[in-house]
């Protein structure tokens, strides 16, 4: 099980991981699942202040020069010792581009730099919505939409009642 999470600040890593991950694992020894799944947790994080160029602004993409989508960093700005990238998934259509942020809490699985990384941008195409990459993976996207119809539905019944 590979877990994407948004809207998670660093000070509730640690609360988030303890809870979900406990509750996910209840969940699957109630579904009768004797062998506890090999969980990958990732939070996905939009709100930052991090931002990147291309060393040539010739090899910029777009009139603000934005790196190109795909473009991974992973050394330098990251956490020295903790699992985190950031992934620019998307073209910038405007103004400059956000990567995302993206930080592995637990990994049962093992998943090396690249192959989280390749998944995560691979998932960012598969949004239905539209035919280039997302800033995020469509699985994340798709719990934004499904959060917002929720709480529409929620103050709906609460006008009503």
């Amino acid at each position: 099980v590979t877990k994407y999470r948004d809207g998670v600040s660093e000070s509730q890593f640690q609360t988030v991981l303890d809870y979900e991950h406990r509750k996910l694992l209840e969940g699957c020894r109630k579904a009768g699942i004797t062998t506890p799944p090999k969980v990958t947790f990732v939070t996905v994080q939009k709100r930052h202040h991090t931002r990147f160029r291309p060393a040539d602004p010739r090899q910029g993409t777009g009139r603000m020069k934005n790196i190109p989508a795909g473009t991974t960093v992973d050394s330098h700005v990251v956490h020295p010792t903790d699992f985190d990238f950031y992934l620019c998934s998307h073209e910038g259509i405007q103004g400059t581009s956000r990567p995302t942020h993206y930080y592995v809490l637990h990994d049962d699985y093992g998943f090396s730099a690249d192959e989280l990384q390749k998944l995560s941008y691979y998932m960012c195409y598969t949004y239905a919505r539209c035919d280039k990459p997302i800033s995020i993976p469509a699985p994340v996207q798709y719990a934004h939409l499904a959060a917002y119809r929720a709480r529409n539905h929620i103050l709906s019944y609460n006008q009503r009642a």
